[in-house]
């Protein structure tokens, strides 16, 4: 659960709410007039929701994520070792 900051509370403990995102991980919410305005979260979570972002707004990605999820729902899987087997073989026959 986010911790709910007024934003004259974050001018003023900005480097403790800094450390409290940045080593604990926690999330802090900004509110401006009572409003939520802003939120400070760990920089990875940011960048994986930046990235997350990307893909839902690439039509391709999501088919390739919608087929592959299809096969899985259908079992048609194959292991590793499998697959590392016909990678070598496709390698040799060229």
């Amino acid at each position: 659960m986010a911790k709910i900051v007024p934003v004259r509370e974050l001018r003023s403990n900005l480097s403790r709410l800094l450390d409290d995102v940045a080593d604990r991980r926690d999330h802090v919410l900004v509110t401006r007039n009572g409003r939520p305005a802003a939120a400070l979260v760990p920089i990875d979570e940011y960048e994986a929701l930046e990235e997350t972002a990307e893909i839902l707004s690439d039509p391709d990605a999501l088919a390739a994520l919608e087929t592959g999820l299809a096969e899985l729902a259908r079992d048609e899987t194959i292991s590793l070792a499998d697959l590392r087997r016909e990678l070598a073989d496709r390698r040799q026959s060229r």
